[in-house]
């Protein structure tokens, strides 16, 4: 499952239309601050890219061409290391889906980077209940999440995981309920776990509607809380076999 809507992620924020314009500056904040916590938080490997990263985007990425062009030499400076450990980092930041070439070096010009914000956000995601409720909140959509539908009866709880049952979508499904209690007992509750175990939890739907409705308007909400339960798990499927 993609974690933004459209053919790429886009939830809170629309990187590739909305980072210019009114309210933009207020996104690209958001951004720095999804990859300083995830320094802060994460692994030493992602922790020590995201770190390098934000550097990279506050001093020289170009927002309204969204690519930046700096030479080794100078990431070296910037970093503190030598360069071909700048070197060593940017190889990781592309392997990871982060960043890719957008004008290739040529003689006297260094080559262009593109980021790829829905891939640098996505593995942010588990880190952002720690900036706090309102952040999450912004990142994932919640305040512009529909609201449940007055013909929609709310599915028995018998399904839904018991608290602290130690799965990945039982700890999921405490997140969500505690959340919005409504939407989780709406939509959530009959989610069944096909495979519950990283690096993709795929759930099943009880009906083609209520597969489509999640995908469509709770798919950044389900991701961020799966990936927060459970850092290992790298993507959601919700699914629907007609039987």
């Amino acid at each position: 499952m993609r974690t933004w809507t459209g053919q790429g992620p886009s939830a809170a924020l629309d990187t590739h239309k909305r980072l210019t314009g009114p309210g933009a500056s207020s996104r690209k904040y958001d951004i720095i601050t999804a990859l300083l916590v995830t320094t802060a938080r994460g692994n030493a490997d992602v922790g020590r890219l995201a770190m390098r990263l934000s550097l990279l985007i506050t001093a020289r990425f170009n927002w309204r061409q969204e690519s930046f062009a700096v030479a080794q030499k100078e990431m070296a400076r910037m970093w503190g290391v030598t360069e071909r450990t700048a070197k060593r980092e940017i190889a990781a930041m592309r392997a990871r889906g982060w960043i890719a070439v957008s004008v290739p070096a040529a003689r006297g010009r260094v080559a262009q980077h593109r980021i790829d914000f829905d891939a640098v956000l996505r593995e942010t995601m588990p880190h952002w209940d720690a900036v706090g409720p309102d952040f999450a909140a912004r990142m994932t959509g919640r305040p512009e999440a529909p609201e449940v539908p007055d013909n929609v009866v709310p599915f028995a709880a018998s399904a839904v995981p018991a608290p602290g049952s130690g799965t990945p979508w039982g700890a999921t499904c405490e997140k969500l309920r505690a959340q919005d209690p409504a939407v989780f007992d709406a939509w959530f509750a009959r989610l069944v776990p096909v495979e519950d175990e990283a690096p993709v939890l795929t759930l099943q739907a009880p009906s083609r509607f209520v597969a489509d409705y999640v995908r469509t308007h709770f798919r950044t909400r389900l991701l961020a809380a799966a990936l927060s339960a459970e850092p290992g798990l790298r993507d959601v499927e919700v699914i629907w076999t007609e039987e």
